[in-house]
């Protein structure tokens, strides 16, 4: 009977430090990094906090747990990630977004701004003409194709009045 009591003891600490074990894998010290690493699992694009399995991923809790050991043991953040990237190569490594991206909605809403601007002008034609004065304009008299219309314009208009 005292060993099944042991047993139970030993189970039940068993238990209890692995619970423990994985709220610290899901730490913030642990996720920093996490985001730095991509999962392996060949399944998503997530980073190693990826939700794949609920949180039991085949990768990402591995290495989460080597994140957090490494960390015990007292090692950077910069030698953590090296590790990881001699370990599978700098595929596993996602670079920090450009911090010039924040620019990118603006810089298209003022690309299509401008192409409409563009097409409204074309749209528009050319602008109006205004009549010319009579000290700017050609004498009409002097042209001759122009005098011969005019004759025949006064001929065809003559019965209407």
């Amino acid at each position: 009977m005292p060993r099944l009591k042991f047993s139970f003891l030993l189970l039940f600490v068993a238990v209890a430090s692995f619970a423990q074990t994985a709220a610290q894998l899901e730490s913030d010290e642990v996720k920093r990094i996490g985001n730095k690493l991509s999962c392996q699992c060949g399944s998503c694009m997530e980073n190693l906090n990826c939700n794949m399995s609920s949180g039991q991923c085949h990768f990402c809790k591995p290495a989460r747990g080597k994140i957090y050991k490494m960390q015990r043991e007292g090692q950077s953040d910069a030698a953590i990630v090296a590790s990881f990237v001699k370990e599978y190569g700098e595929k596993i490594f996602r670079q920090d977004p450009n911090s010039f991206f924040w620019m990118i909605p603006y810089l298209s809403l003022l690309a299509g701004g401008g192409v409409i601007w563009i097409a409204i002008k074309k749209m528009q034609g050319p602008k109006t003409l205004k009549p010319a004065t009579a000290g700017h304009a050609p004498a009409a008299s002097d042209d001759p194709v122009f005098a011969k219309y005019r004759a025949e314009i006064e001929r065809d208009t003559e019965g209407l009045e």
